[in-house]
């Protein structure tokens, strides 16, 4: 799923289940218009890239189960609008960072099943996971790990005309997902 906004600029970006492998590039912060990236259950590896927090109209960011690496930036407290971050099923390693407690608008956090450590901030999510994080559920923030969190379903609400497209080929000229065989190409055409 690629959406454009009316203008043409890029809103939402969608491919989950592709196998899509290679990192996510620094580029994505051309991307000023995102509001939801779907990159959920592929092979993107690498750290989150901190350019990530100057999309201020990102809305919803899935990047679960994946092989990303690195900590979890503290940047991400600035975006504002984020309303569901799902990072679990990575390899994510680190503090949670205590910036997360910025994002107002925050409804869903997972960041289960990752090797994330210390304190856990105070966050407004109203369901937030971090089970299956050793270094966190041994601890007195055990508590956080105790029930299961119940995806919700992401849907984009992304206003765009109808039936108006954005060619997913610009974003290899972009860089934003490094292609790592001819394999992997067939899923752009």
């Amino acid at each position: 799923m690629i959406t454009c906004s009316p203008d043409g600029t890029l809103a939402a970006l969608g491919a989950p289940n592709e196998a899509l492998s290679g990192k996510l590039s620094r580029a994505i912060a051309n991307l000023t218009n995102l509001q939801t990236m779907l990159l959920q259950n592929n092979n993107i590896s690498g750290e989150i890239p901190l350019e990530i927090s100057s999309l201020s109209n990102q809305q919803t960011v899935d990047l679960f189960n994946n092989g990303f690496s690195g900590g979890v930036p503290s940047s991400l407290g600035h975006l504002k609008s984020l309303q569901y971050l799902r990072l679990n099923n990575n390899s994510l390693s680190g503090p949670i960072p205590a910036s997360l407690a910025n994002m107002s608008q925050l409804i869903f956090l997972d960041l289960s099943y990752n090797n994330l450590s210390g304190p856990m901030p105070r966050l407004p999510a109203t369901t937030v996971n971090i089970m299956g994080n050793p270094l966190i559920c041994g601890s007195e923030d055990a508590k956080w790990c105790s029930g299961q969190a119940i995806p919700v379903p992401v849907s984009s609400s992304v206003s765009s005309s109808p039936g108006k497209r954005c060619n997913i080929l610009w974003l290899l000229w972009l860089g934003l997902i490094k292609v790592k065989s001819q394999l992997q190409l067939q899923w752009f055409y």
